[in-house]
């Protein structure tokens, strides 16, 4: 398990750690991303070192070989003007050069893919990161929602458990009642009704008073 493996495992458990007693999601959110790039940051200097000696093992084996090159041109120029001496001294400088490239290339191979899987590692870290960042606004607003939702569905259920409103209702039916029974003692009685109605003016004896009247009229 490489170094990044090991941050991305503990900052998960300190994330779920914070979910568990979460009071504010915003700020924990908040706090858990600064912590998260502040490892970042720290292991940002580590990956820098590791690239370092990656290019000082490059840059040593570029200049080996260039050395080689060099010394077996002054060989050639040795032997050139005839000077065996001079050119066997400058093939023991090739072969040391050699020697050291051989040495130092399987140095600079292994780091070069250290170098190559840490800068990986840390790119795709820094994505995380970032990804969190987008997602933290819709992660505070789910959290607000369902905690709007767990609010609203206790008050619902304290309403129907609550016996204010039967107690109000039964009162009114009550009340209600009352007005009816009040309503039906004032009412007239069934001999009251047809005294009214007996009690009610010959509507025909006025008629026929009235015709009278003309017919005096008539013949005054």
């Amino acid at each position: 398990m490489n170094i990044f493996v090991r941050f991305w495992t503990i900052i998960k458990s300190h994330v779920n750690a914070w979910i568990d007693r979460i009071e504010d999601p915003e700020r924990a959110i908040e706090q858990s991303i600064r912590d998260m790039q502040k490892q970042v940051e720290r292991l940002r200097g580590d990956v820098i070192n590791v690239i370092a000696d990656e290019k000082q093992l490059k840059n040593q084996v570029e200049k080996y070989q260039q050395e080689i090159t060099r010394w077996e041109k002054n060989a050639v120029l040795a032997l050139k003007e005839g000077n065996e001496s001079l050119a066997r001294e400058a093939l023991k400088r090739k072969r040391e050069a050699e020697d050291y490239t051989e040495q130092l290339h399987p140095q600079w191979e292994q780091q070069k893919r250290l170098s190559a899987r840490l800068k990986q590692d840390y790119h795709q870290l820094r994505e995380r990161i970032q990804t969190a960042q987008r997602k933290k606004r819709n992660l505070v607003m789910r959290f607000r929602h369902a905690e709007t939702q767990k609010r609203l569905q206790g008050m619902l259920n304290e309403l129907t458990t609550n016996q204010v409103f039967e107690k109000f209702e039964d009162k009114l039916l009550n009340v209600e009642a009352m007005n009816a029974a009040q309503e039906e003692l004032n009412a007239p009685s069934l001999e009251q009704q047809f005294e009214a109605l007996e009690a009610k003016p010959d509507l025909g004896l006025d008629r026929e008073l009235e015709a009278l009247k003309e017919r005096l009229r008539l013949h005054a």
